[in-house]
């Protein structure tokens, strides 16, 4: 079983980023859990200890990039950021945290396929 995170703090968001990832990995067994803002999104990635994280950066309460620093200094998880950030010293800083991907909003078909590509390839 894959357990995945979902930190966003739109529920629009969060919807669209579970349902394209069911869809791009037909068969497999996925486990998703949502967290709609860093902070909840810590607390649950210390009580779940998820493969892999879809993290927004621009979030209240804890943002993403501080949330990636938490979770990356506990380490065993990979993230894939998926933001309207499209600042270029915003993903310079965020790719030097060792993040797996860095996508813009919005998430649609084909970028969740690139995206799954490199979760079953770590996988197997």
């Amino acid at each position: 079983m894959i357990c995945v995170l979902i930190v966003d703090d739109s529920v629009f968001s969060q919807k669209v980023t579970a349902n394209l990832l069911k869809k791009a990995m037909p068969g497999k067994d996925i486990a998703i859990s949502f967290a709609s803002d860093g902070e909840e999104g810590l607390k649950k990635f210390r009580a779940l200890k998820p493969d892999y994280m879809f993290v927004d950066l621009l979030m209240p309460k804890l943002g993403g990039a501080e949330l990636i620093r938490a979770v990356q200094k506990e380490g065993g998880t990979g993230v894939i950021v998926v933001t309207a950030d499209i600042q270029k010293c915003v993903r310079e800083e965020i790719e030097a945290l060792g993040v797996l991907a860095f996508v813009n909003k919005p998430l649609n078909d084909e970028k969740m396929r690139l995206l799954c590509d490199r979760i079953d390839g770590k996988e197997r």
